[in-house]
């Protein structure tokens, strides 16, 4: 998988979050009186101070006695504004802020305003845990995907950490690069120099749809990643700082589907060679948002580093410690105590310790060699032809392979598979795009068994890359090896969920296997996504 950063990454908390900065400015306009404040005004300042940690419920609960709340007062209006955004209905949030005379309310009305016009045409999908609100049209496909990924994940967090969200969780999925702005807090230039494609934040998850970017990016993985955020501010009760928030947000990501290396070979080898040089990024640096650090790299650099540290964290005492340091910094611990009492060692021996294991750890296998970064479809600098071929750094290799391109594009297939092979022969199958045309000049060519080995190795060094998983899944499909198809299909998916032929392809193989309600469902989306307009690129 690519690093988070590279197909994408989530910005997660700012300088101050809007209820810090709300409670404090309300509770300094306050005036100091002899006696005591009145009942109104302290359940004001307790359900901000609630809201503050994202404990809606808690906030709920402290505001009931007041509903309706037309007929409250200002501070309790103000307070009411910000609960009812935190529950997405932004026209009541709107309207309660605005009666309440607070102004902008420490930026609450304009994040409402956003949310509320971003969101007003959308379609809402409800399942048992969570809410999908996401623009008519061609994202409707990311729904029941995008539900059954956060099921598993809820339920591996609930094991993991011990706490999950009681009620539904709200996830918007936005359109473009200038929507994820205004409702997040970020500036569309964070957004774009980090490659962030989602926040967790106000109570939600806000997700960029990944029809945004030219080739999509590991959208599900990222929804489990921003999960994750809600599960750890929930235990922690948002007092966790940005290392320990990400960091565990990484560990988890693909708890979702099983898999728990959490670092691409690119990372890996970012992160030892940073070590090395000493200019790895400091816990300082990542305040208050990895979104707001100064390019990809930067941020790559840092969600590896502070994998690595939940991931030694673990490794020293084992799993069930996530749940002790998350359970204690919710108790009111710094998360240096916390990690110092879960490992009965100071803090500074801990990231002395650490800093030695970032450069010693073994470098998982793969085909990742540079950071991938995100293509976003409206940036006119990332419009040109991307030249592929340059990721093969042996020059005979490459000249094989455009060679190769010439055959290729003359029909003339078991020339190119010829000239595709030699290339291979030299470099293997680390380099997917390579990979991947051999493959497809082998099979046009008549020779599918081939195609089928070359795939088969280029999918253990880029096991998420979806053209060669589709492409296998096409051989596995007339193998009648619907199980496996799918299997792939289902990878490809998970990158690129806009291109019609891996629906079709998902319609197929469920039928296959028996099961016509899948198979209708996808031959519905594969017609969706096949029609003109928006959608795969």
């Amino acid at each position: 998988m690519t690093v988070r950063v590279a197909i994408g990454v989530a910005a997660r908390r700012v300088t101050e979050t809007c209820a810090v900065a709300l409670v404090a400015s309300f509770v300094a306009g306050m005036p100091a009186p002899a006696r005591a404040a009145p009942d109104p005004d302290k359940a004001a300042v307790t359900a901000l101070k609630r809201l503050a940690e994202e404990d809606v419920d808690a906030a709920r609960k402290v505001l009931a006695p007041f509903e309706p709340f037309d007929a409250a007062s200002d501070e309790v209006k103000l307070a009411a504004g910000v609960l009812r955004f935190f529950e997405q209905d932004y026209r009541a949030a709107v309207s309660l802020i605005e009666e309440s005379g607070a102004g902008n309310a420490g930026g609450y009305l304009a994040l409402a305003k956003a949310a509320r016009d971003v969101t007003k045409d959308d379609v809402r999908f409800e399942s048992e845990h969570f809410v999908v609100s996401y623009p008519k049209g061609k994202d409707e496909v990311l729904v029941p995907y995008l539900v059954d990924a956060l099921e598993r994940q809820r339920a591996a967090l609930h094991e993991a950490i011990g706490v999950v969200p009681a009620g539904r969780l709200t996830v918007e999925i936005v359109p473009d690069v200038r929507a994820l702005a205004k409702v997040s807090t970020l500036t569309e230039a964070e957004v774009r120099t980090s490659g962030t494609v989602a926040v967790a934040k106000f109570g939600k998850l806000m997700m960029l749809s990944p029809k945004a970017l030219l080739k999509g990016y590991d959208w599900l993985d990222t929804a489990a990643h921003e999960y994750t955020h809600a599960v750890v501010t929930l235990k922690t009760r948002n007092r966790a700082p940005i290392w320990l928030q990400e960091g565990l947000a990484k560990w988890f990501e693909t708890a979702w589907r099983g898999r728990t290396d959490p670092l691409t070979p690119f990372s890996a080898a970012l992160v030892k060679d940073a070590a090395a040089k000493g200019n790895l990024v400091t816990f300082q640096e990542m305040h208050p948002s990895l979104a707001k650090l100064p390019s990809q790299e930067r941020a790559a650099l840092a969600y590896a580093q502070v994998v690595l540290a939940v991931e030694y964290l673990v490794k020293q005492v084992g799993p069930a410690a996530i749940a002790k340091v998350t359970g204690l910094v919710g108790e009111g611990r710094t998360a240096e105590q916390a990690v110092a009492d879960v490992l009965g060692v100071p803090f500074d021996r801990f990231m002395r310790e650490w800093r030695s294991y970032l450069g010693a750890r073994p470098l998982p296998r793969g085909g990742d060699h540079e950071l991938k970064k995100l293509k976003f479809k409206d940036d006119p600098k990332q419009r040109g032809e991307y030249a592929e071929w340059a990721e093969i750094s042996d020059a005979p290799s490459r000249g094989y392979a455009r060679l190769g391109e010439i055959f290729r594009a003359r029909g003339r297939w078991n020339s190119a598979r010829i000239e595709y092979g030699k290339a291979y022969q030299r470099v293997g199958g680390r380099v997917a795009i390579l990979s991947g045309q051999y493959a497809l000049a082998a099979a046009m060519a008549g020779q599918k068994d081939e195609a089928a080995r070359v795939l088969t190795e280029a999918l253990e060094w880029n096991p998420d890359y979806p053209a060669l998983n589709v492409q296998l899944a096409r051989i596995l499909i007339d193998r009648q090896d619907f199980a496996g198809a799918k299997e792939h299909l289902l990878a490809a998916n998970r990158q690129d969920p806009f291109d019609p032929e891996i629906h079709a392809g998902l319609a197929k193989v469920s039928g296959a296997l028996g099961d016509p309600g899948g198979s209708s469902r996808e031959a519905r989306f594969a017609t969706i996504l096949s029609a003109r307009g928006e959608g795969h690129p």
